[in-house]
């Protein structure tokens, strides 16, 4: 199990970024012991939810936990967020607008595991964080996440997406994949809805500082982040000297004036991989792209996904099969922490995180 240390004291702003090779959530401390959870993923050490876990580790209370936000339904965000929900029941729970609809509810409703066993969990973990919650908020561009004084200082979480054009795109989205009510084929798996617009990006304004958390959104001409970077509302916060870069460093995930326009120069960015069959990010090039903008560039794992074992072994099994992949790609945390009134970020990194 992972040595986190202590906590942060209570005028430093954390952000810290746990994955594998499949699995993103986010911890971030405000200050005075206030804290935001978003998404979530297992902890192989612990099979918790690993911000769990990690507030578990550093001595920090459940009445301490003021807000968790599901940026998105795919499993590699959302595993274990149902329970994470119950850990901390005085946490406000967020999701996506895109998800509060008609629609939205009987795409969550259907595409659960009583359907489709083993192959839909973060749908069926919202839809359990729906039934079990009395209150489940939802958030759209311009929304408050939360607004806290903490030490004299007025901290401002906002939702940056979805964008309201990508909120009415959705609806038609999850409407296509819901089961003919006469009959037809029978409901299988959860689709994944490309290009993701309906994912959460969240600005942090620590009154002083900011961050920016790119969640998965990915770029569209109308509903992706041109429509963020464009928006004069989102233009107009505190550029970020920390990034947790969308979409796990892809292409898809990237545009131009994020850097420019949400970003100071030179911010510090951390990010997970995505290791899913034969899709794998962020490639070489994505890799380099990052790294010409930040300095400081770190991933939560390595996840090379080459096999641990001695070439004749590999050579072997190379016969019989192809793209051999081992499962567990290993589990690693990015912790970025600092005093409002610093210059820079400290990045400290635990389990198999590196740097970019």
């Amino acid at each position: 199990m992972i040595d986190y240390g202590a906590a942060p004291s209570v005028d430093e702003i954390e952000i810290t970024l746990f994955g594998p090779g499949f699995g993103e959530a986010i911890a971030v401390h405000v200050g005075a012991g206030n804290w935001i959870l978003v998404d979530s993923c297992i902890d192989p050490d612990t099979k918790l939810p690993a911000p769990h876990t990690y507030l578990q580790a550093i001595g920090v209370q459940p009445s301490q936990v003021k807000t968790i936000v599901a940026s998105h339904w795919h499993d590699d965000h959302v595993r274990g967020i149902s329970d994470l929900a119950g850990y901390y029941p005085e946490a406000e729970f967020l999701m996506s607008a895109a998800l509060n609809n008609h629609e939205a509810a009987a795409f969550l409703s259907t595409h659960t595991e009583t359907n489709a066993p083993g192959l839909t969990r973060g749908t069926n973990e919202l839809f359990k964080v729906i039934n079990q919650r009395d209150k489940v908020f939802h958030v759209m561009q311009r929304s408050s996440v939360m607004e806290i004084n903490v030490n004299g200082r007025n901290v401002r979480v906002v939702a940056l997406s979805p964008v309201p054009a990508a909120f009415s795109q959705s609806i038609a989205h999850f409407a296509q994949y819901l089961p003919n009510k006469k009959g037809g084929s029978p409901v299988n798996h959860a689709p994944e809805l490309k290009p993701n617009l309906e994912a959460v990006a969240i600005h942090i304004d620590f009154d002083g500082d900011a961050a920016l958390l790119g969640s998965d959104l990915e770029d569209h001409h109308s509903c992706g982040w041109t429509a963020v970077v464009t928006d004069q509302w989102c233009g107009s916060k505190p550029q970020g000297t920390a990034y947790k870069v969308a979409h796990h460093g892809s292409h898809t995930g990237e545009h131009p004036q994020i850097w420019a326009t949400l970003l100071k120069q030179n911010p510090t960015t951390c990010m997970t991989p995505f290791n899913l069959g034969n899709v794998k990010l962020p490639t070489d090039d994505d890799k380099n792209r990052i790294k010409s903008k930040s300095p400081n560039a770190y991933i939560s794992s390595g996840a090379t996904r080459r096999p641990d074992m001695e070439s004749a072994i590999l050579k072997r099994l190379g016969d019989v099969c192809n793209k051999l992949a081992r499962v567990n790609s290993g589990f690693g945390a990015v912790r970025l922490r600092k005093a409002v009134s610093d210059q820079s970020w400290k990045a400290e990194l635990f389990g198999n995180a590196c740097n970019l």
